[in-house]
């Protein structure tokens, strides 16, 4: 089991990719914290699983865009486990609308957990980290629409194009310490709670899968297999990288 005796800390792992993530994670053997703000019914579901599996897991409610509910977090896990070793920086939400009709406050929602919530669970980690000599990982769940933007998504086109800066900037700054930040820009994957109903529309699909050289659409598990890669030791040489997983759809430009 290549986490074996790892602590992860997956952020909105309650549902979709981050159920899958936290999933994969304890699959290859480590020990899982969850994390949601709402569907805490949905998270202890995933735990029993988890649990039925062999692995520890517990689950923590917290906003990741409020500093205090980070640190609590990141202490609540720490303290049941002695440590985290593996962060995955997965909450995301989006609002669609054009920009001349964007609301403020939906703008300020989706960068709040899809940038700031990464930047404050990456530091609050890494902190801990760095005190207790801890080469860790952090992987932080992007999209290929954070470099080939998607009409009427401008707020999550902005949050996932800064999330892959930061990725690099703490890629930068925490290698020093023996810490690994990278991030995987996901594709199309049924399965998450982004906009269920476009998954509804098979015209919309099969544009998708004439432009896609795999010729299929992203899975769950997909996801889970470069997450945990990068979770272990077989990517200690890779940092400050935006690895694009989706079956080669950013490819074909025209």
């Amino acid at each position: 089991m290549i986490l074996k005796n790892k602590v992860a800390l997956v952020t909105g792992s309650s549902s979709g990719i981050g159920k899958g993530i936290a999933l994969g994670l304890a699959r290859a053997g480590a020990r899982v914290i969850i994390n949601y703000r709402k569907r805490e019914k949905e998270a202890k579901e995933i735990a029993n699983e988890i649990k039925s599996q062999g692995s520890a897991v517990i689950t923590v409610c917290a906003d990741v865009a409020d500093k205090q509910q980070v640190c609590n977090l990141v202490n609540k896990g720490w303290e049941e486990f002695g440590k985290i070793d593996i962060l995955v920086n997965n909450s995301g939400i989006t609002r669609p609308s054009s920009i001349l009709e964007m609301d403020e406050n939906d703008w300020d929602e989706v960068l709040d957990i899809n940038l700031k919530g990464a930047f404050l669970c990456t530091q609050a980690v890494a902190k801990k980290m760095v005190d207790n000599g801890i080469k860790g990982k952090i992987v932080n769940i992007s999209s290929v629409n954070g470099f080939q933007t998607e009409k009427d998504c401008a707020s999550y086109n902005a949050s996932k194009g800064g999330l892959n800066a930061l990725t690099q900037s703490a890629g930068a700054e925490l290698g020093q310490y023996g810490i690994n930040v990278n991030a995987i820009a996901i594709g199309v994957v049924p399965g998450t709670n982004i906009d269920v109903n476009f998954f509804e529309n098979q015209d919309e699909i099969n544009i998708i899968l004439a432009k896609t050289p795999i010729g299929r659409l992203g899975t769950l598990e997909d996801c889970a297999n470069l997450t945990v890669f990068l979770a272990s030791d077989k990517s200690d040489f890779i940092q400050g990288e935006i690895i694009v997983l989706d079956g080669g759809l950013t490819t074909l430009q025209y």
